[in-house]
């Protein structure tokens, strides 16, 4: 089905959490909200490029409900503390849209030594979505959406090895798919216990195709590959804020239903308006859906309680 955000209707009732709301995707997936009047907390390390983005965003919807408050998806004592500051601010979560990421980094690791880009873009989201999965649940037709990519294809899960705890093994490019297979293996066993309990929350995924943004910022390309490099992007990317869309319409379609994939619809994903896409068959193994999951509990030190 068509769809478009000009049709949403007011989203003045609604509250949302944006985490990397202050750049990229996270951004634009913001200023979509505010511009439907929702109330947005935008969920971001910095304070000072969350202000600026605020400010930014300030300047076209003056009337912008936007509050930032610090989240550091590498730490878990930060994540609590986003968790605990919330709660006692909030007393609902219609929409959590797990957005932050890094790609393709060195290898580093999180305040709590997990590898940094599975660390950040799967573990911290899980830790952060656990601790506020209380609220989630008490609040009538919630949603809970993650952030894949279809790099997602790419991946390989090898439990014994899950976060390259063996240095020499460490491969950025594997480290980047993995945590986006991550991703979806978390959507779809939360999407299982959710309706398995019946309730009245959607969890959903969506991916931005490939979209222009600073996430790429630590591949580093020779001059010589400069030209080529940018006629791919012109050919097969498109904007963040058209990447934007397919998170978007994860957390506001209406007509969406649990487990949804939302993408691109052109060039493989790769551009183009958002629609409900494919993940591929690995991501809906329900055995590793559940290694996954028990793999992640174990890891934060926390029972997520569905």
């Amino acid at each position: 089905m068509s769809w478009k955000l000009e049709d949403i209707k007011s989203l003045n009732d609604k509250t949302i959490i944006v985490t990397g709301g202050s750049s990229g995707l996270g951004f634009e997936a913001v200023k979509m909200f505010v511009s439907k009047d929702a109330t947005v907390i935008m969920a971001t390390r910095s304070q000072e490029r969350a202000l600026e983005a605020i400010s930014r965003i300030k300047a076209d919807y003056p009337n912008a409900q936007l509050e930032f408050i610090e989240l550091n998806l590498g730490s878990k004592a930060s994540i609590k503390n986003f968790a605990d500051t919330y709660n006692s601010k909030y007393d609902k979560i219609d929409i959590l849209l797990n957005n932050a990421g890094v790609m393709t980094t060195p290898y580093l690791f999180t305040e709590d030594g997990l590898e940094l880009q599975q660390g950040i873009n799967h573990f911290g989201h899980f830790y952060l979505t656990a601790l506020l999965f209380k609220t989630i649940k008490n609040t009538t037709n919630s949603r809970v959406v993650n952030t894949s990519s279809i790099a997602h294809r790419f991946a390989r899960m090898k439990f014994d090895n899950l976060l390259f705890e063996k240095p020499k093994s460490y491969n950025k490019t594997q480290s980047y798919s993995r945590s986006k297979m991550e991703n979806l293996l978390f959507t779809y066993e939360l999407d299982r216990l959710v309706k398995e309990k019946q309730l009245d929350v959607k969890v959903l995924v969506a991916h931005p195709g490939i979209a222009k943004t600073n996430l790429g910022r630590h591949i580093k390309s020779q001059k010589a590959f400069t030209s080529a490099i940018n006629v791919f992007q012109k050919m097969f990317s498109h904007t963040a804020e058209q990447g934007a869309l397919s998170l978007v319409r994860a957390c506001l379609d209406e007509t969406a239903n649990g487990g949804d994939f939302y993408g691109p619809e052109h060039l493989g994903g790769s551009k183009g308006n958002p629609h409900l896409a494919k993940s591929n068959r690995k991501s809906h193994d329900k055995t590793l859906q559940k290694q996954l999951w028990d793999y992640s509990e174990k890891v934060m030190n926390i029972d997520f309680i569905v």
